[in-house]
């Protein structure tokens, strides 16, 4: 695939700016394979500490094609829109974040900046109401990217940070 300048220089503006993420609805919630192998969901509400599992991604356009790096896992989601604007992922880090209700958790990004992870509350329908934040560059303020209510076990992602001729591409999965 290839991208027109006009739309590629501003999606490079949007990434710089970090909110690529929002304004190209790139807040996708996907199944990942632990969920359809029976790991169970939370029982009740009074959910008090969830995991976020955190996968920083390295998305490029290569010429060398499609690339997905096995480390990654089955996310068929990374060769459809919008995520087809790039075709090779590669798996940068992963870690697992535990969080607390109403307590946040901070994970340093392999481009200086501090993603932060929120678990605002558990809802009724069983999902988790988390708050995702990456800091400015060289500086402690979190600039808040998106509230979602994930599904446990539902990959959803945050991407636009630019990164080696590319974007970090963030996936956070929700384990009670």
């Amino acid at each position: 695939m290839t991208l027109d300048r006009s739309f590629a220089r501003s999606l490079l503006r949007l990434a710089t700016c970090g909110l690529l993420a929002v304004s190209l609805g790139l807040v996708v919630a996907v199944p990942r394979a632990s969920a359809q192998a029976g790991v169970a969901a939370p029982k009740s509400v009074a959910v008090k500490l969830v995991n976020a599992d955190v996968m920083i991604l390295h998305a490029t356009q290569t010429d060398g094609g499609a690339y997905i790096d096995p480390l990654i896992g089955n996310l068929p989601q990374l060769s459809k829109p919008p995520f087809s604007a790039y075709n090779s992922y590669k798996l940068l880090d992963r870690k697992s974040l535990a969080l607390e209700k109403g307590k946040s958790a901070t994970y340093n990004l392999v481009n200086g900046r501090v993603l932060q992870v929120t678990f605002i509350e558990p809802t009724d329908d069983k999902r988790f109401h988390v708050a995702a934040s990456i800091n400015q560059p060289g500086g402690s303020a979190f600039l808040k990217l998106l509230e979602v209510k994930a599904a446990p076990n539902e990959t959803f992602f945050v991407g636009g940070q630019a990164y080696k001729g590319g974007s970090l591409v963030l996936g956070i999965t929700m384990r009670p």
